[in-house]
């Protein structure tokens, strides 16, 4: 009987890590205090009007405003995300997205095949920038300094 118990808790304790939860699998990162990731907030009419009331927690120094919360902004960890204000009205957001040392591949390919899955456009190539539409809302990405990509959403 002892052997029959040891040989079934053998063949089935390796079968059990089956069941354990994929750690592969990751959430959107939604902004702090909405359940919008940050390019549904940034596309959102709602987001560009009076700056205090843009959800989030947005620290204000001057006429920028800082995100303060890690978000992720197509899928991709952003490094850094700033709201630009005019007499209290949201004018554009960036996103600064800065490579890291283990990351593959060409940042700004992988943040622009992320922008054309969320807007389903292709984009506009115009020089070293290219320009997607999305909900009356211009989203520019271009390569900043130190190989960074920079997204700049305007309203359109």
């Amino acid at each position: 009987m002892k052997t029959l118990l040891a040989l079934g808790v053998a063949l089935g304790l390796p079968s059990l890590s089956a069941l354990g939860i994929p750690q592969t699998i990751q959430s959107p990162v939604l902004v702090v205090g909405t359940n919008l990731t940050f390019e549904q907030l940034a596309t959102d009419p709602g987001s560009w009007g009076a700056t205090s009331s843009l959800k989030g927690n947005w620290k204000t120094q001057g006429d920028t405003l800082t995100l303060g919360d890690p978000v992720a902004v197509f899928g991709i960890a952003a490094d850094e995300i700033t709201a630009r204000q005019q007499d209290g009205q949201v004018q554009s957001f960036r996103v600064v997205f800065r490579p890291k040392e283990k990351s593959t591949g060409n940042l700004l390919s992988r943040v622009a095949a992320n922008v054309r899955a969320f807007t389903g456009n292709a984009g506009t190539k115009a020089g070293d920038t290219t320009v997607f539409k999305y909900k009356g809302v211009t989203i520019t990405l271009r390569s900043g300094a130190a190989h960074e990509v920079v997204a700049e959403f305007t309203r359109a």
